[in-house]
């Protein structure tokens, strides 16, 4: 199934928001790119990794779209992530425990388009904004 850039934004909160891993995982080419500022990730496995130590790590997580900026072939968006921060978040570089309460992520994201599928990713967050997030039950 293809999408794109004007209608992914809806399909892919969709997805995550009711842990829709094959819907999330349909949005994206084989080989996907995804890069923040902790490294670069490719590949669909990749992406289900990331995605189900963020929903073990945050089971109520949701998240919100705003997209920006829509063309043919790129998409610009801005998202809230909320949860509660329940189990450890197993990152590529590094385990962060939990404290149990609640956060939230405000991040932006570009993606790239080919042939209805996304290809390319690219999120910015503030690194040190999640990681003081996370550890706030560290003392």
């Amino acid at each position: 199934m293809t999408t794109g850039p004007n209608d992914y934004a809806e399909r892919a909160s969709r997805a995550f928001n009711c842990r829709d891993m094959e819907a999330m995982l349909a949005l994206v080419c084989e080989d996907f790119i995804y890069l923040d500022g902790m490294g670069i990730q490719t590949g669909r496995e990749s992406m289900r990794k990331r995605e189900t130590a963020l929903f073990e790590a945050f089971p109520d997580a949701q998240v919100t779209f705003s997209p920006f900026m829509v063309s043919d072939e790129l998409l610009a968006l801005t998202a809230v992530l909320t949860g509660t921060f329940a189990a450890p978040l197993v990152l590529p570089s590094r385990v962060i425990p939990p404290h149990g309460r609640p956060i939230t992520i405000h991040y932006a994201a570009h993606f790239t388009f080919r042939n209805g599928l996304a290809i390319r990713e690219e999120a910015f967050f503030d690194s040190a904004a999640l990681m003081s997030s996370a550890e706030q039950g560290e003392g």
